[in-house]
């Protein structure tokens, strides 16, 4: 799994887009604000801020059904972070914010690659193997 992190709006999915491009990856289904069944196609997977406001799943689970989605099958997971800037006022919100980031050390210690993207720059920040 590559996993690409990165602030709102700062080329995250521009840069998928041409890393599959040149990798010639066809068929790959991207989505977003979802989580797709296992399975062994490819799959972009974007949104997961919002999917996990909007899940009735304990956050236990929650992590275990992206995990399940994302194995044994090509994957890039696209990660807004939002835990910059200001600590929201309300408690739902900063609930949210500690799940994203749980769920986002998970997916970072599963992925084989990680890269930071931010203002359209790509930052390798993991690569297995080097």
């Amino acid at each position: 799994m590559h996993v690409i992190i990165g602030g709102a709006h700062n080329g995250k999915r521009a840069f998928v887009q041409k890393l599959l491009s040149k990798q010639h990856a066809e068929g790959v289904s991207w989505h977003e604000g979802e989580v797709p069944a296992p399975g062994k196609h490819a799959v972009v997977i974007a949104g997961l801020e919002n999917w996990l406001a909007q899940c009735e799943l304990s956050e236990e689970k929650a992590i275990d059904q992206i995990v399940e989605a994302v194995e044994n099958r090509p994957a890039i997971v696209i990660l807004t972070d939002i835990s910059r800037g200001i600590v929201p006022m309300e408690a739902e919100l900063r609930k949210l914010r500690d799940t994203c980031g749980r769920v986002y050390q998970r997916l970072f210690a599963e992925a084989s690659e990680v890269t930071k993207v931010w203002y359209g720059i790509p930052q390798n920040i993991k690569k297995r193997g080097e």
